[in-house]
Parts: C-alpha cells; sequence; structure tokens
C-alpha cells in the first residue's frame, strides 16, 4: 500500500494576526503538533500494516520546510499560498509518485488530532470500498481527508480555497465518514482559540 500524504502548511492566518502556525503551544510551534502526529501515525502503518507512507509537507515557510525536511519528509515550497488551500493540495498532490494508491490530506492548526485516531481513520478507509473519506464529529465533517488514486486528475487541477470539499459535494455518494472526538477537529483561526488549547479547555 503505497500512500502519500500531504501535510497543508501554508496559511497567512489572517484572523489570527500574525503567523499562527509559529506561535508557541505545549513547548513547540503549533504547525510542529500537526506534523508529529502525521510522523507517529506514519510508523504505526509501516511497521504493523506494511504501508509506504511518503509524507510530503508544503509550506511557504522557510522553517517549516527545513523542520520537515530535517525529519525525512518531502518539503514543497507553495509560492502561490495567497490563492488558498487547493495551492497546497495541488502541489503536494503533484509531488507524489505516479504509483500512489490513495491521498491524504491534513492541515496544519489542528493540534487536537491523535495518532490513533488518524491510524483507524486509514485503516476503515481502505476497507470501506469508497473513493473518499474524512473525519466527523458529530455528523460535522472536517480534515483529514482521504481519497483514491482515481481521483488524482480532479485534485491536480483543484483551485481556490476549498480544496477536497468541492470534490466530496460533487459525489457524496463515493464519500465514507469516521467519527472522531469534537476536540480532535478543533482549529486554530483566532488567539482565543490558541488560549483555550493552552488552558486545557
Amino acid at each position: 500500500m503505497k500512500t502519500a500524504w500531504i501535510y497543508m502548511a501554508s496559511g497567512f492566518g489572517s484572523r489570527f494576526g500574525e503567523n499562527k502556525l509559529m506561535a508557541e503551544l505545549g513547548g513547540k510551534p503549533l504547525y510542529r503538533h500537526g506534523m508529529d502526529c502525521l510522523l507517529q501515525a506514519g510508523r504505526m502503518l509501516e511497521h504493523e500494516d506494511g504501508w509506504q507512507v511518503n509524507l510530503i509537507v508544503v509550506s511557504q515557510y522557510r522553517e517549516i520546510l527545513e523542520t520537515a525536511a530535517g525529519l525525512g519528509a518531502e518539503a514543497v515550497y507553495n509560492g502561490g499560498a495567497e490563492e488558498g488551500i487547493a495551492s497546497s493540495l495541488r502541489l503536494g498532490t503533484l509531488a507524489a509518485p505516479e504509483d500512489t494508491d490513495f491521498f491524504v490530506y491534513c492541515v496544519a492548526d489542528q493540534p487536537g488530532l491523535e495518532a490513533a485516531s488518524l491510524t483507524g481513520f486509514l485503516r476503515g478507509f481502505v476497507r470501506c470500498g469508497k473513493g473518499m473519506g474524512c473525519v466527523c464529529a458529530q455528523g460535522r465533517r472536517g480534515n483529514p481527508a482521504a481519497f483514491q488514486s482515481r481521483y488524482r486528475p480532479e485534485l491536480e487541477t483543484l483551485t481556490g480555497d476549498r480544496g477536497g470539499s468541492r470534490l466530496m459535494k460533487s459525489y457524496p455518494e463515493d464519500v465514507w465518514q469516521y467519527e472522531v472526538e469534537e476536540k480532535e477537529l478543533r482549529d486554530v483561526d483566532l488567539p482565543g482559540d490558541l488560549r483555550m488549547w493552552r488552558d486545557g479547555r
């Protein structure tokens, strides 16, 4: 099983007021929480399931790219981050090997995501028989999301700030959902969101 995991870490954090991905949380930058989760989950699936995991980190920020490369991930520079999330998604997909079986897309501002939830989601996605999947909390869809390789041509041509959700709306019968705790989908958009995480709420 050959998989490409695209970690999208290019956002400007305009609502946050500064680069939120570099904001400190629990002794490390916000972006490291998701990156560490992916690294841990990738090791689990490689060792326990024999998967081949190719982690691709897409960012406009030098620190994030250098950190990713130092941890053994493929670092892809995003010079068009102002376009929106589709730019990171598209670049990461294009960087993946041609024989990739399916793609996983994760955002960099969800510090609560657990490696066990990610591995449970992906194992379930492989078994479900659907072409697309995403995690959800009480029916509300979120990230990470996964797509079988048959959707690669459409993923490589997405534009704007909506990402893969556009494909899920186009093919609703081909979407599988995996339930997780609400806190795992909670993202950091505003300074108050970060304070809630620091306070343990």
